[in-house]
């Protein structure tokens, strides 16, 4: 029986990635799968979604926009990570007043917030008389504390307050009252889990923000190129795992290892990273991109034999999952979503506790030669990708939530 679904998407925009993905990605499903999804959403995002619409036969798919007049969102964008948060709280609120004439005139079957996907702020929408899902959430997922060395002053202080922010979760009477009236909370990963008082467990389940559903024709047989090429997608920051990164391409160079690393992507780190590369005269093998439009990102991954993503905190990973759709293996720390998504038998995936970043690096370092060095396994890796990826489908995690 089809639903009536009231989605909660902060984020949501079509070919944006990260949060806005997931967002959009939900709101695609689930209208696909023939529910009624009615979408509240911010403002700013309406022109990509219009215009993506215009397109597409989706009369089952409507959005409701809300944001703050200019002059407030001027006053509280003074600093872009306070803001986020304080402007998402804040729109929170709103939107509880936004879809209060929607509610009333139409009969839902579920509320679900989606995005943001972290579970440090409450939605206002559980307090309608309405079952409301929550999530999937994220934010249990932290950076391990001997890995924090190389992180700049300001990187440490928020890596802190985040971890102080985890433990008053419990103790948060906004929290737990959303906690207390979801009929379900998911969360990305057993960490995000041990945030929620264990009154909460019998109703809380582990599943994934991030899903895909790839085409089971874009399979490609992958060989291998000469020289082997590396590739890391993402923000140059240093929970990226930019230091690991750095000590991989310096171990790869000792060993005369014949490949090319390909950094794609903008962050404030960038301008340092790369900066280290030309003082220490190691520029050969390396390669520094701006970032793909996600609309060609497929057909970019698809030159490269290794995904390399070391993530130090990470709750999902689109880019890996879109790596696996083409059978690209990818090189995690078995730390959050990486961590989840990805095995042995379909990439490289390494332990970090109690490591240091140069036993780290060395690990990654000799199983990337190895696997460079065996073209069937290789090969096997590339085809379990495919595989893999069917356990992060979207129609399989709708079925199990709205079962």
């Amino acid at each position: 029986m089809k639903k009536k679904i009231l989605l909660s998407a902060y984020s949501c925009e079509p070919n944006r990635g990260s949060e806005s993905e997931v967002g959009w990605c939900w709101a695609l499903s689930l209208a696909n799968q023939g529910n009624e999804v009615f979408v509240v959403t911010r403002l700013n995002q309406k022109k990509n979604i219009e215009n993506f619409l215009h397109f597409k036969n989706l009369n089952n798919l409507k959005f409701i926009y809300f944001d703050y007049p200019n002059w407030i969102i001027k006053i509280l964008k003074n600093n872009n990570y306070s803001y986020s948060y304080l402007y998402f709280f804040l729109w929170q609120i709103g939107i509880f007043f936004k879809v209060y004439n929607l509610i009333k005139r139409i009969k839902f079957d579920y509320i679900h917030h989606v995005t943001f996907v972290s579970i440090r702020i409450p939605s206002f929408l559980c307090l309608y008389n309405v079952p409301f899902i929550f999530g999937p959430l994220s934010g249990g997922d932290t950076v391990p504390k001997n890995l924090r060395k190389n992180f700049t002053l300001k990187e440490k202080a928020n890596e802190s307050l985040r971890d102080l922010n985890n433990f008053y979760i419990k103790f948060s009477p906004l929290i737990n009252l959303n906690f207390l009236r979801s009929k379900k909370i998911y969360v990305n990963s057993e960490h995000t889990k041990k945030l929620i008082p264990k009154i909460y467990y019998n109703k809380t389940e582990v599943l994934l923000a991030v899903g895909y559903d790839s085409n089971e024709n874009l399979k490609i047989d992958k060989s291998l190129n000469k020289p082997f090429k590396i590739c890391f997608i993402g923000n140059h920051i240093n929970i990226k795992g930019l230091e690991i990164i750095y000590k991989i391409y310096q171990n790869l160079l000792i060993k005369k290892f014949d490949f090319t690393l390909t950094m794609i992507g903008d962050g404030y780190q960038k301008k340092n990273f790369k900066d280290r590369f030309i003082k220490n005269k190691i520029t050969d093998k390396i390669i520094f991109l701006d970032p793909i439009a996600r609309i060609n990102l497929i057909k970019n991954l698809s030159n490269f034999d290794l995904l390399l993503n070391p993530a130090l905190r990470d709750s999902g990973s689109m880019i890996i999952l879109e790596a696996m759709s083409i059978g690209l293996p990818s090189a995690v720390l078995d730390l959050g979503g990486p961590g989840i998504i990805v095995d042995n038998l379909c990439g490289i995936k390494i332990n970090p506790i109690n490591k240091s970043e140069n036993e780290i690096s060395e690990e990654f370092s000799s199983k990337i030669i190895n696997l460079s060095e065996n073209i069937d396994d290789y090969k096997d890796k590339s085809l379990k990708c495919f595989d893999q990826i069917k356990k992060f489908s979207w129609i399989n995690k709708l079925k199990y939530i709205y079962k």
